[in-house]
């Protein structure tokens, strides 16, 4: 009986942390180049230039998500054109939560 619940832990902690080396591994090839959302006044950003040394890239640049508060690198984050100002968000769901 020990012997099956011990199995059926090691098999979900298996698939979670599958799970896991998975998404890093999305989110790091989505970060490569402009990420293509739907929605209404999404856009995507060319790839960043080469900035000079004191100047920081479009890439290192962070931006606080309005709705949960959270940091944001701007070259990856979902962005909404509201009234005139770019707003940056981290997820879909607080891109929505901000249009309600």
């Amino acid at each position: 009986m020990f012997s099956f619940l011990y199995r059926l832990i090691l098999f979900f902690i298996a698939i979670s942390v599958i799970q896991s080396v998975i998404q890093a591994l999305v989110r790091a090839f989505r970060g490569q180049g402009p990420r293509n959302v739907s929605g209404g006044g999404s856009q995507g950003t060319a790839p960043p230039s080469a900035a000079s040394p004191g100047e920081r890239s479009e890439s290192t640049l962070l931006h606080q998500d309005p709705v949960c508060g959270t940091y944001v690198a701007a070259a990856s984050s979902l962005r909404k054109i509201s009234g005139g100002k770019v707003y940056h968000f981290c997820s879909e769901e607080c891109r929505q939560r901000f249009n309600a």
